[in-house]
């Protein structure tokens, strides 16, 4: 039997409709996945859950064949979630889909979701945050895994706002570490002047301030979050790592190479 892969993605609702007084009229939608179509003898599996506070009169399955025209799918409940199928198609396909609920009110759309038939997802839950210092302005990824992975699409957020994107040039060999350094020191005159602008996150990082760096896959999906809200110490003395027992200390700086473990930890 073929084995299936979940692909899961984060939804970010596109509201079509006015608010009216009264009940929230848009329906929430929360763990959407899909299977894989390895081949042309897939089909695709999507089910999604939704919850909304007006009755859900209608919820469809949207989605494309190579850009082609829109087909709708009713879905049915199945459990707790919603379930519908896009049938086989030929190899090197691009489906791109959505879900779309109606309330008497309104009409909600989830974020749009793409595969390509033969074409297997890449997985990005190896990639972590490693090594953050403040000091000398680096972040620091590292791929746990055993598969080499592109970064396109990949994202920083630093307290909340996007600070970097990878790009379809940077791949992460298994095993390895990504330095990414701040504009702030590869401007010209700065310590890593020069440095390859793919590298380069927006903004600074401060060593005396609390921070909140969080590592996303493209589908933002949260894959390390490092998340220093309090101040434990005046001031870093070097990097806020992570120790082989995956929890974060304060350690010396080791930018591009293995961590040594501190000892004085950062978060209880």
């Amino acid at each position: 039997m073929k084995k299936l892969i979940i692909a899961s993605v984060a939804i970010l609702m596109a509201l079509t409709a006015c608010v009216k007084d009264g009940l929230y009229p848009y329906t929430t939608f929360s763990s959407l996945e899909n299977t894989i179509a390895y081949d042309e003898n897939d089909d695709v599996t999507v089910t999604v859950k939704a919850s909304a506070l007006m009755t859900i009169n209608e919820i469809n399955l949207v989605y494309t064949l190579n850009q082609g025209e829109p087909k709708t799918v009713a879905m049915t409940l199945d459990g707790k979630k919603y379930k519908a199928t896009i049938p086989a198609q030929p190899m090197d396909t691009v489906v791109e889909f959505y879900i779309e609920a109606k309330t008497d009110d309104a009409v909600t759309k989830s974020a749009v979701t793409t595969y390509t038939v033969g074409v297997i997802p890449i997985d990005f839950t190896p990639l972590k945050l490693n090594e953050i210092n403040g000091n000398n302005k680096f972040i620091e990824l590292v791929n746990t895994g055993s598969k080499d992975i592109n970064m396109k699409g990949v994202t920083i957020q630093k307290d909340g706002a996007v600070k970097w994107t990878g790009s379809e040039a940077t791949t992460l060999k298994a095993g390895a570490y990504l330095l990414l350094y701040s504009s702030d020191v590869t401007v010209t005159g700065g310590a890593q002047e020069g440095y390859a602008a793919e590298l380069v996150f927006d903004g600074g990082l401060s060593a005396k301030k609390a921070v909140h760096v969080e590592l996303f896959d493209p589908k933002g999906n949260s894959l390390s979050d490092f998340n220093l809200t309090t101040l434990l110490k005046a001031q870093a003395p070097a990097s806020y790592g992570v120790n082989a027992d995956g929890k974060w200390y304060y350690q010396d700086a080791t930018p591009g190479a293995k961590n040594v473990d501190g000892t004085d930890v950062v978060f209880e």
